[in-house]
């Protein structure tokens, strides 16, 4: 097997990591062999091997916190995960490698017949978005939300599990080639950043109250985006652009 390895932490990603070759393990009592089928490169990732995330593994660790893999040899009393089987695999497991030893309670099956690349997303993002629009401000239908890195993957679930609630969406981006793909999504407004944010929401909403945002970039970003809340919104911040 092949797995995506590195023993220190740089600012420059592709020089700590290394594909390195060991022998395919053999699945111990109660874990699955998996072959990995697809395996996305998140800004978490990138950030786990510079050092400047949040939760860091222990040294040497395998790339990736998430992905989709099939079910290539199940271990002694592993029962209901056939040879062949759709699964995602247990967040933060080093998923970029050819193959994941895991333990068969943490699997999830998943339709064999979907789309790998697809389903190798779900652990992260799309949770990441849910849990921002509602852990934080008790939104009502017809409630007002404002986000910047609008075109990220967080910023395209965050658009359309809102549209899903009957919440109403600004959405903000860093540069004017990029509106045109976020208004595709569905959100209701779309804008490039800048120092008069404030003014622009205000008319494109209405004057509308807006009573959440959700901030990825930080910085002089994270002010335009407080300056367009009612007053005693808070702002949620996921990231570090």
């Amino acid at each position: 097997m092949l797995k995506a390895q590195y023993s220190s932490r740089g600012p420059v990603p592709q020089d700590v990591i290394e594909a390195v070759s060991e022998e395919t393990p053999k699945p111990g009592s109660g874990q699955v062999l998996l072959e990995v089928l697809a395996a996305p490169i998140n800004p978490s990732d990138v950030l786990t091997l510079t050092g400047d995330y949040g939760i860091l593994p222990e040294l040497p660790a395998v790339g990736g916190n998430e992905g989709v893999g099939r079910v290539a040899e199940a271990g002694e009393g592993v029962s209901g995960l056939d040879q062949g089987q759709t699964v995602l695999l247990p967040v933060g497991s080093g998923t970029w490698s050819s193959h994941v030893l895991a333990e068969a309670k943490d699997l999830v099956p998943l339709p064999n017949d979907a789309d790998p690349k697809q389903l190798s997303m779900m652990t992260i993002n799309p949770p990441t978005a849910l849990l921002m629009l509602q852990e934080f401000v008790d939104l009502k239908e017809g409630d007002w939300v404002i986000q910047n890195a609008a075109n990220s993957g967080v910023g395209g679930y965050l658009i359309r599990l809102a549209a899903q609630k009957g919440l109403h969406t600004v959405n903000v981006v860093r540069r004017e080639s990029a509106v045109a793909g976020v208004a595709a999504q569905g959100g209701d407004v779309t804008l490039v950043d800048g120092p008069d944010l404030h003014k622009r929401v205000k008319e494109a909403t209405g004057g509308a109250d807006i009573r959440l945002g959700i901030d990825a970039v930080g910085g002089d970003a994270t002010d335009h985006l407080a300056n367009c809340l009612t007053a005693g919104s808070p702002v949620v911040n996921y990231g570090m652009m």
